[in-house]
């Protein structure tokens, strides 16, 4: 039979098998057949991407749990969240700054393709934004995400959170913005965000708001409990020497965490840090019910530890630490400049090309507070969309989503 024969029988069979469809189900069928049709399209410099046709791909089921909270009937309205989840990947990943916006932005056929019936009222969306989720909950948002991101990527053989970065960066505000505060060392007034990437791909596992003044070390510990509570094995966390203050040494050295720093050029080797001394140290708590006689050394530092003892813990890891630099210089500096490079094209490339930039539209912590969670969740989303499509590279990049 000639090929042009068979055409003909195909289209007439079709046109027969469509003639026997309600409207409803020929509207799924051809949804169907789109599906089937289009593929996931992985945004390049020369083919971007708009951001609706990025985040249509989204599978939010997996972590749609962490809205149970939020809905106490939650399973009856479980399926509803999909589409809204996805419209919430949009709204972080568009570059757009107000929810308003966002809304305006999106036709009812884009709505559609997210997942909704037809284009819902602003109000709706408000409210899950705003209300069911909530600006104080983003930083729990992201680390679903990243937990989903973890499990995937293992299936791949790729492991998250095993060599980490961590770093914090300043941002403007606007002139009499009376929540910010000045900073004499950045020469402004603004905030600053504090973040933890995944040496390997830079997917951001963490991040911390804080005021432009405050000390960042402070936000190691909790960083290395979040990445834990990730179900993530770190055993290497490189940062700059503002993170080296002795608690922080202690922990991360006790918790099985290489901690590795800039070694600054007034730093000397601590007595109190010599194993002589800490044994001598430990002695003085033998009345206390916990007192092992005889233990070894790693049970006396984490004894010390518990007791509050991080200068002496601290230095003792450091002066490791020291000895380590000066017999191997080039290998040690060679983390901390890779790091110091990584980081720094991480914050530039963040600035460029999502809403935290150093032209603030609003006043107040509340402001850098959404700012910072709409960044943050802009590039975890990014990733956890490519990854659900099969995609393991350029993980967290956004340039190119319009």
């Amino acid at each position: 039979m000639p090929e042009i024969d068979i055409e003909k029988q195909v289209e007439k069979y079709w046109e027969n098998f469509r003639r026997q469809l309600n409207n409803e189900d020929a509207e799924k069928l051809d949804k169907i057949l789109e599906e089937i049709e289009e593929q996931f399209v992985d945004p390049t410099a020369d083919n971007p991407v708009k951001a609706v046709d990025f985040a249509k791909w989204l599978n939010p089921e997996p972590i749609l749990d962490v809205l149970r909270p939020s809905y106490s009937y939650f399973k009856y309205i479980k399926k509803r969240l999909i589409p809204r989840m996805r419209f919430f990947a949009y709204f972080t990943i568009s570059k757009k700054k107000n929810l308003w916006q966002v809304y305006h932005s999106l036709s009812e056929e884009e709505f559609v393709k997210l997942g909704f019936d037809s284009k819902p009222n602003y109000e709706l969306l408000r409210e899950f934004v705003y209300e069911r989720i909530g600006i104080e909950q983003f930083p729990i948002i992201l680390r679903w995400i990243v937990k989903e991101l973890n499990f995937l990527l293992r299936a791949k053989r790729i492991e998250l959170g095993k060599r980490t970065f961590q770093d914090a960066t300043d941002t403007h505000s606007l002139k009499h913005d009376k929540e910010s505060k000045y900073s004499g060392y950045y020469k402004h007034s603004g905030y600053k965000l504090d973040k933890t990437i995944d040496a390997e791909t830079g997917v951001p596992l963490h991040y911390q708001t804080m005021e432009i003044t405050e000390d960042e070390g402070k936000n190691l510990i909790p960083s290395q409990k979040n990445v834990k509570m990730c179900e993530m094995r770190e055993e290497m966390r490189v940062v700059d020497d503002s993170y080296a203050a002795f608690k922080n040494i202690a922990y991360s050295e006790l918790h099985g965490i290489s901690l590795y720093y800039k070694i600054a050029k007034n730093w000397v080797y601590r007595e109190e840090g010599k194993p002589g001394m800490i044994k001598k140290l430990y002695q003085k708590y033998h009345r206390c019910n916990d007192f092992v006689p005889g233990a070894d050394l790693d049970f006396m530092l984490h004894f010390l530890y518990k007791k509050d003892e991080y200068e002496a813990v601290g230095s003792y890891f450091r002066n490791l630490r020291m000895a380590e630099y000066e017999e191997h210089p080039e290998g040690y500096m060679d983390f901390c400049h890779e790091r110091g490079g990584k980081m720094e094209g991480d914050i530039g490339r963040m600035k460029l090309t999502t809403i935290l930039d150093d032209h603030p539209g609003r006043r107040g912590w509340k402001q850098f507070l959404l700012k910072a969670g709409m960044t943050m969740l802009s590039l975890v989303f990014a990733a956890l969309i490519r990854v659900q499509n099969g995609i393991v590279e350029n993980l967290s990049n956004v340039t190119y989503i319009t």
